[in-house]
């Protein structure tokens, strides 16, 4: 049991380390501002400004994120990093697709099927519940602590909405809170882990 501990160890580090960027908070923030402007449009599928963040995420870890750490720093298994780069782009899009199917345009017509004790839409409750679920895998798989916060603010901002607030409301809320950590991350990671040239010229 020991040994399995100290084998997944590193592993766990280099995972983390590798999504230290903000990358994906920034993507998931980008897809969820875009998922909030569906539902307040009254779309009744998701946009395809939706779904062009995600296509960006594997483009950004290779352009910003490797060239800084290389691959050495992250064990040094090309296949692994690849999978670490496609489940969550994978994620994102289950996410969205179940999101789209119980939320937008109420399909399964959630209103009549599901009658809650207090008035309110369900949606609004099920679209937290299922992204605040989301960010709890995520943050359980990827290692990542900050997820679970996005995740409790996801469902705090539900639990609200159903009483007092639009249905895009803990969208907009929980994408902010990703965007703006997003970007403190990407900011220190860059300052920290310099190319070679921005390294060479700091150093004249």
């Amino acid at each position: 049991m020991t040994e399995k501990k100290n084998s997944t160890a590193p592993r766990k580090k280099a995972l983390r380390l590798f999504h230290q960027d903000g990358i994906i908070d920034i993507i998931s923030g980008a897809v969820l501002v875009n998922f909030g402007f569906d539902i307040l449009n009254q779309s009744e599928t998701t946009s395809l400004y939706t779904w062009i963040p995600i296509l960006l995420f594997s483009s950004l870890k290779n352009k910003t994120t490797l060239p800084r750490l290389g691959y050495e720093s992250l064990g040094g298994d090309k296949q692994q990093i690849k999978r670490w780069t496609f489940f969550p782009a994978a994620g994102m899009v289950l996410t969205m697709v179940v999101l789209g199917i119980f939320v937008l345009g109420d399909h399964i017509d959630l209103k009549n099927t599901i009658i809650l004790p207090f008035p309110g839409d369900s949606r609004k409750l099920i679209g937290s519940s299922i992204l605040a679920s989301a960010l709890l895998i995520a943050g359980y798989l990827i290692s990542l602590k900050r997820f679970y916060v996005y995740a409790a603010a996801a469902l705090g901002a539900g639990l609200i909405s159903y009483f007092f607030l639009p249905t895009y409301f803990p969208f907009f809320l929980t994408a902010g809170m990703m965007l703006a950590y997003g970007a403190r991350l990407m900011i220190t990671f860059t300052r920290a882990y310099p190319l070679d040239d921005e390294r060479n010229n700091n150093e004249k």
